[in-house]
């Protein structure tokens, strides 16, 4: 496939398991780095010529991408990174482009004694992910403060939607597929600096403690059921340390399943496979996974 008149950065049968948290992954056909809004519009109109499906990633941190991997174009906006902050009486309007990260997003806010955003502190991934998925830690919901989000459709079309329009809910929006999160506009009201420093190291200080970062993985795997948390659920059916091949249900928390250096997708698919029907056996709950299988019939 021929990308004539890309300004940005186009690879070539990428390996997905270098793009992904989880560290699992086949080849990709291509991976297109878009310059800049008209550049990402250049790109889904030659996708749509060309017939190819598209896909779009961040930081890879929800994902699971098949063995046999994707024969599909991987679009990653993380290079457009534009964020521009707005005073107001009341605090201040920043808008910012969905491939930046969520962490420096929220460590910009708190240099400017921006309050809101703290508790999100962590969670990994871009902008445009967590608000596709409407992320949420400590109580605090990234929609809690959303005022309105730019997305572009697969035809090329803009279309801003204020919060309302999104379809937010538990771990869901109405954010499709085929609809890539160009930016976001969040109004935030002023805090205290040392103390959103002081929150932010709190809840960076409790995912230490509770979550297996020292191993790949992919965030928490289940969603919570009923109001009751997916590990307490996991744990009732005797699954903490479970494995299959190198994928294996955390012994640190049992809502993550870590790879243990050689897992494969299959591993991790069989694995959640095996959880889920094991809890509904043992407790009754019906299991539901929150990260996304890419290429697979997850």
């Amino acid at each position: 496939m021929e990308w004539k008149g890309i300004k940005g950065q186009v690879l070539n049968n990428v390996l997905m398991k270098r793009y992904t948290s989880m560290k699992v992954g086949g080849p990709a056909c291509c991976m297109v780095y878009p310059a800049d809004e008209a550049d990402l519009s250049t790109v889904l109109g030659i996708a749509r010529r060309e017939g190819i499906g598209c896909r779009f990633l961040g930081n890879g941190t929800n994902i699971i991408v098949a063995d046999t991997g994707l024969d599909e174009v991987i679009i990653r906006i993380t290079r457009m990174r534009r964020m521009h902050f707005s005073k107001t009486t009341e605090g201040a309007v920043v808008e910012v482009s969905g491939g930046v990260s969520l962490a420096r997003l929220i460590r910009a806010c708190a240099d400017r004694g921006l309050a809101g955003m703290g508790k999100l502190y962590g969670i990994p991934g871009t902008v445009a992910g967590a608000v596709k998925m409407n992320a949420g830690s400590f109580g605090v919901w990234i929609s809690d403060h959303l005022r309105s989000v730019t997305c572009m459709s697969r035809p090329g079309r803009i279309e801003q939607r204020e919060r309302g329009a999104c379809g937010f809910g538990y771990r869901a929006s109405a954010f499709t597929r085929s609809e890539c999160i160009v930016s976001a506009v969040f109004e935030l009201p002023h805090g205290n600096t040392a103390a959103i420093r002081k929150e932010m190291e709190y809840v960076w200080g409790e995912r230490l403690k509770r979550h297996p970062m020292e191993l790949p993985s992919s965030g928490s795997i289940f969603k919570n059921s009923s109001g009751r948390p997916s590990w307490e659920c996991i744990d009732k059916a005797g699954l903490r340390g479970f494995c299959v091949g190198d994928a294996c249900v955390s012994e640190k928390h049992a809502n993550f399943i870590v790879n243990r250096g050689n897992a494969t997708a299959a591993d991790i698919e069989r694995l959640i496979k095996q959880v889920a029907e094991r809890v509904y056996e043992r407790t009754g709950v019906v299991m539901e996974t929150e990260v996304e299988f890419w290429g697979t019939d997850g």
